[in-house]
């Protein structure tokens, strides 16, 4: 596989007449699901420094998203190295992903490449527990689902008085600790904050300007659904930079696409017993997020233990099954090119 991807990186390089760096993270469920997060900024660094003499730099792009502050770090630090900068889109850029791509000068998308809103879930300690299961993780808040709770009050019920919109407040912070709504706005802000200052690092001209405070409205606001897919069509519409390629580098980005799908089983889902089997139990070991480029690669893994258990006094029979995760650190290390 890594071979595999090392010969696709020089085509589209050759192609390109650029330096490529690949990002990608598992969209897979848990325990092998991974997030952009800060910690790909030291590995990142680690890939740019062996480039020489670098005028364009392409990403290779494929995250359902993250932490939504990696966006600007990242988009900052390929341009300390780069005079030009584009995002290559062959399938899911999705939220913090999504942000990325309104970094770069050009958004090379496939046609089956897909971008999203960038409206931020949030996570915080004030979260509420999950009604039905106590034990499983705090349900993250969607900034817009507050903000519709709010305006279907205005907007569509129509309360508009003080002493309703207080009574409204307060009904919400029965159910959402007022820290995390407070989180919420700051998320809500944040996001904003970032799309128009990512755009600005390359819509510098009056024209393209005046334009961003809608594309931010359309992207975190507008599209009402975080789930929602943007096509390269509308991505267009939307007054983005977009770039659609030529069909050979269309197919190669497409196998550069499936290598690391193999490779990391990206959009399987998880399901112990079919890596446990016939045995009582089973270890594997997966990469659930990586960065390449020419002659290097940096992987963190997830090592999984599935363990069949014994099924309890009073349950009813059936599969009984233990599931151990712990992450392996960051590696970095140089691949062949031939």
């Amino acid at each position: 596989m890594k071979e595999q991807s090392q010969q696709l990186f020089r085509a589209i390089e050759d192609e390109r007449q650029t330096h490529l760096l690949a990002y990608v993270t598992s969209d897979r469920p848990l325990p092998f699901q991974a997030k952009m997060a800060l910690d790909v900024i030291p590995r990142f660094y680690e890939h740019l420094t062996r480039m020489k003499e670098v005028g364009k730099i392409d990403l290779f792009l494929f995250s359902l998203g993250g932490d939504t502050i990696v966006p600007w770090r990242l988009v900052n630090l390929i341009r300390e190295c780069a005079r030009e900068f584009s995002v290559l889109v062959p399938y899911k850029a999705h939220s913090a992903a999504t942000l990325v791509a309104l970094g770069a000068d050009e958004i090379v998308i496939g046609p089956m490449g897909e971008l999203s809103p960038i409206d931020p879930s949030i996570s915080t300690p004030f979260n509420p527990p999950h009604p039905n299961e106590p034990k499983e993780p705090k349900i993250e808040i969607g900034v817009e689902d507050v903000g519709g709770f709010i305006n279907l009050a205005r907007e569509t019920v129509g309360i508009t008085d003080q002493d309703n919109l207080v009574r409204m407040m307060e009904k919400l912070s029965e159910h959402i600790h007022p820290l995390a709504i407070g989180a919420v706005y700051r998320s809500h802000a944040l996001i904003r904050l970032l799309a128009g200052k990512l755009l600005a690092l390359h819509m510098r001209e009056p024209t393209d300007t005046q334009r961003i405070p809608k594309i931010v409205d359309d992207l975190a606001e507008k599209l009402y659904y975080h789930n929602y897919l943007i096509s390269r069509n509308e991505a267009e519409e939307l007054g983005l930079r977009v770039v659609r390629p030529s069909a050979s580098l269309e197919r190669l980005l497409w196998e550069l696409y499936l290598s690391y799908e193999a490779e990391m089983d990206l959009g399987q889902p998880f399901d112990p017993l079919t890596y446990l089997g016939e045995g009582e139990s089973a270890e594997l070991e997966k990469p659930i997020a990586l960065i390449e480029s020419r002659g290097l690669r940096s992987t963190i893994c997830k090592r999984v233990r599935i363990q069949r258990m014994p099924t309890p006094p009073g349950q009813p029979p059936g599969p009984q099954i233990a599931v151990q995760e712990q992450v392996v650190a960051w590696k970095t290390a140089e691949v062949s090119e031939e």
